[in-house]
């Protein structure tokens, strides 16, 4: 009874999948003028594939092929038979979730499988990778658009939020600003003492909004005293002073 049951459910699928049961399927092939052969193997990727997906056993091909061999009387007379050429095209690409749909819809079939997170991550990756090149290439709307949905799925499939990224976006645009400006870096200058430490330009100058902002994310990010103090030009007592005043630090942590 439970062998019949697992028939029915496979049967139903297949029909489900292709509008047609095994039996029509293989009947209609044979009339073709396909060989047994490429029936066969058609039958068992289908079959395989449609059988994971519904979580049933996949059903032998010689259970519908006996009932399915069209007698001599049944043949078309001016049938022409042309041998079935199966033809693959291997892929080895992380695609969106609607591809396998859009390729079946067209009669063809596609072999597929869920990935583990640890591989789903690193073809994202590639995937990142492929969509720069292609945006590189044609500079289109529709490109920025792909780039756009993978950069999501990286996101969130490494564990943050798309509001989490648009935030710190926002965090590092208020302190570096955007690029609006065009601004072209070609050389940088650094003053230093006779005994070659950087100058202290920065001292005895009042804190600017931008500098404080960036003084608070550095220092939360786990920057030290002394580098905090060469990054903004000042001496670390008047960094220190800052943190207190700020918040970040008290008295005792001096």
């Amino acid at each position: 009874m439970n062998n019949l049951s697992n028939r029915q459910k496979f049967e139903a699928a297949f029909a489900k999948r292709l509008g047609e049961s095994p039996t029509e399927f293989i009947q209609k092939k044979l009339y073709s003028g396909s060989k047994i052969s490429d029936i066969r193997y058609l039958y068992d990727i289908m079959a395989s594939e449609i059988a994971r997906q519904n979580n049933c056993p996949k059903q032998d091909f010689s259970l519908y092929y006996p009932q399915s061999v069209p007698t001599q009387n049944e043949r078309p007379k001016k049938v022409e038979k042309t041998a079935v050429v199966v033809q693959k095209k291997l892929y080895h690409k992380l695609v969106r979730d609607r591809i396998p749909e859009i390729i079946e819809t067209d009669g063809n079939v596609c072999v597929r499988e869920t990935l583990s997170d640890e591989e789903y991550l690193r073809l994202l990756d590639e995937k990142l990778d492929e969509e720069v090149g292609n945006y590189q290439q044609n500079k289109s709307l529709e490109e920025l658009a792909d780039l756009l949905e993978v950069l999501g799925a990286v996101v969130t499939a490494r564990g943050y939020t798309w509001n989490q990224l648009t935030t710190l976006r926002k965090e590092k645009r208020e302190q570096k600003g955007g690029f609006e400006k065009r601004i072209l870096l070609k050389e940088v200058q650094t003053l230093n003492n006779k005994d070659g430490k950087k100058s202290l330009s920065n001292a005895g100058k009042p804190w600017t909004k931008a500098e404080e902002s960036m003084l608070i994310h550095n220092f939360r990010r786990g920057y030290t005293i002394p580098l905090l103090a060469q990054q903004h030009r000042r001496t670390e007592k008047a960094i220190r002073f800052r943190l207190e005043q700020l918040g970040e630090i008290t008295p005792e942590m001096k």
